[in-house]
């Protein structure tokens, strides 16, 4: 799995931990709090949010990397 360079700056900016991108799960950046949000890029599969929920509950939304940036620079 290759993730762009600017990916990971942009997730870094948004406060996300950098995972080193696992191969099987795709996990590469996650933040904690009341609850974990993620970015998981799976093998052949689209950018994804995984909100995890207490009571294990979980929300995935699919996100282009673009939007990623776009939010990156309102936040600024």
């Amino acid at each position: 799995m290759q993730i762009d360079q600017n990916l990971f700056a942009t997730l870094y900016l948004l406060g996300f931990n950098l995972l080193g991108g696992d191969l099987l799960s795709g996990e590469i950046a996650e933040i904690k709090g009341d609850m974990t949000i993620k970015v998981v890029h799976p093998p052949g599969e689209e950018l994804k949010f995984v909100v995890e929920l207490p009571g294990k509950k979980q929300m995935t939304f699919s996100v282009d990397r673009y939007q990623i940036d776009s939010l990156a620079e309102r936040w600024q």
